[in-house]
């Protein structure tokens, strides 16, 4: 009955959508196959008019989103242990607003106008680097007001990406007549292959500017924050999708202004399958964290004698095209779980060849280093893609606070990595490392924190998938249910 009742409200609430109203009335009379083949062409139209506006809201988040990763790539590089606490404050930040604000603001604002407003303040971060560059006795408060600020963002922006997404999906799915798992699995895989494809371009762009043309930092800087901005006011022109789903806007007039700021936490701590995701997204960020503080400022630097960061923009950029590259190949198996065991061995790769090789650098050259940024792509491929797509189909009911849950995750990870790589040690210490600044480093702990969580990040994804069968077994899905006229 309980799922009766369900299918019933979700008939209504389609029925009053015009976006989806005529899909919900060819299943519901008995000429439903006539209807079907009448429909077909306006279905095809709605379906592709859902796809252009969820990719141009993907290509302007992935030219906003690629600048910051671009700056990121170069912070510990260009800033040394300033760069390494900058970044530590922007995941912290990014963390604390996925905590208490961002899924408020999504429900308030709605995804679309959530996309500008975090897009806006990530360019201050962006053109802090700009800043610190052209006025270097600023830099380091430029720097730290700049992570703080962009953290917001960066909080509200993947929170409103993830809502928007969801509702996306959902309209795509109801359009086509399909299940809307089918529908997130293309659309993840759209998004990650523009949004890796553009963080390439943008990642090279630093080493090409300087090889080609000897530009100056600060210039590097300046144009990165000019595209920044662009894409912030082109985000003003996409549309916001309909909300479809069963519990949309009804549930979201009933719950309390409190329930509404705190959902992550609410979802964290109320629906098992959540926690079981927790090493997933903790694996990524203290991967992350390892390769920026330790791999890109010291590893490259000592074995490619790259005194200069020319190779960090390449190496960067190979990296995001392997990801882009696999994100599309990845995206077309079924199985979620294969793919995403593969993401987590992938990250583990990252650390353990330097835990066995106790961080002695003596033996690598350029394809060791290559591989371990080839990993790290392949990575990402399922962090951005895959990961995602079943966020939307475990927590299909909860989209803002389920994307806000991987940035809490995540961020709260990648904020943690950052710090450790901070923390100073003895030489005489195991995996005691000396920076190029004459600062000495422990990145042992961070290297075993990536290898210890990949594990668990599997087992945890396994065990979150079986609860969530087990509970799906119980509630037939919305469209057999639909198409069973006897029940209804």
């Amino acid at each position: 009955m309980a799922a009766i009742e369900a299918t019933a409200q979700q008939s209504r609430k389609a029925k009053s959508s015009p976006i989806s109203s005529f899909v919900f009335e060819t299943y519901q009379r008995p000429e439903h196959e006539v209807r079907l083949r009448r429909n077909s062409d306006q279905r095809s139209y709605e379906a592709n008019r859902i796809l252009r506006n969820f990719m141009g809201m993907s290509l302007l988040f992935s030219v906003n989103h690629g600048c910051v990763v671009a700056c990121l790539s170069l912070a510990s590089a260009r800033l040394g242990t300033t760069g390494n606490m900058q970044s530590g404050i922007l995941y912290m930040s990014y963390t604390g607003s996925a905590l208490l604000g961002a899924t408020y603001t999504v429900k308030k604002l709605g995804p679309r106008d959530s996309l500008v407003a975090g897009l806006a303040l990530y360019c201050v971060y962006v053109a802090a680097f700009w800043m610190a560059s052209s006025f270097p006795f600023f830099a380091k408060p430029v720097s730290f007001l700049g992570a703080l600020v962009g953290g917001v963002g960066a909080g509200l922006l993947w929170t409103a990406q993830g809502a928007f997404f969801g509702m996306a999906a959902e309209c795509h799915a109801l359009a086509l007549a399909q299940e809307t798992s089918l529908s997130t699995s293309k659309l993840a895989g759209i998004f990650a292959f523009m949004y890796l494809g553009l963080e390439l371009l943008l990642r090279s762009m630093s080493s090409a500017l300087l090889k080609l043309f000897s530009v100056a930092w600060s210039t590097i800087f300046g144009i990165y924050a000019l595209l920044a901005i662009l894409s912030a006011v082109g985000m003003m022109f996409v549309q916001q999708p309909e909300d479809v789903s069963v519990n949309g806007e009804d549930d979201s007039q009933v719950q309390s202004v409190w329930w509404k700021i705190t959902v992550a936490l609410q979802l964290l701590r109320k629906d098992p399958k959540m926690r079981y995701m927790i090493g997933l997204n903790a694996v990524f960020g203290f991967a992350s964290a390892f390769l920026n503080s330790y791999v890109n400022s010291e590893v490259v630097r000592v074995v490619l004698h790259d005194s200069q960061t020319r190779y960090i923009g390449l190496l960067s950029a190979w990296m995001s095209a392997v990801a882009a590259t696999m994100s599309l190949a990845l995206g077309r198996i079924p199985n979620k779980g294969i793919v995403l065991t593969l993401g987590s061995v992938c990250f583990l790769g990252v650390a353990a060849p330097f835990l066995v090789s106790n961080f002695s650098l003596g033996g690598w050259n350029m394809i060791g280093v290559v591989v371990v940024y080839t990993l790290h792509g392949v990575g990402r491929a399922t962090f951005e893609g895959t990961l995602k797509a079943s966020f939307a189909d475990l927590f299909s009911q909860e989209k803002e606070g389920a994307f806000a849950n991987i940035i809490l995750q995540n961020g709260l990870a990648s904020a943690i990595g950052f710090f450790i790589s901070t923390m100073s040690c003895t030489p005489e210490q195991r995996h005691c490392i000396q920076f190029q600044d004459g600062s000495h480093h422990d990145v042992g702990i961070l290297a075993w924190m990536v290898v210890i969580t990949a594990f668990f990040a599997i087992y945890g994804y396994w065990r979150a998938d079986r609860l969530f069968r087990q509970q799906s077994s119980s509630f037939p899905s919305v469209w057999t249910l639909v198409e069973n006229e006897s029940v209804i």
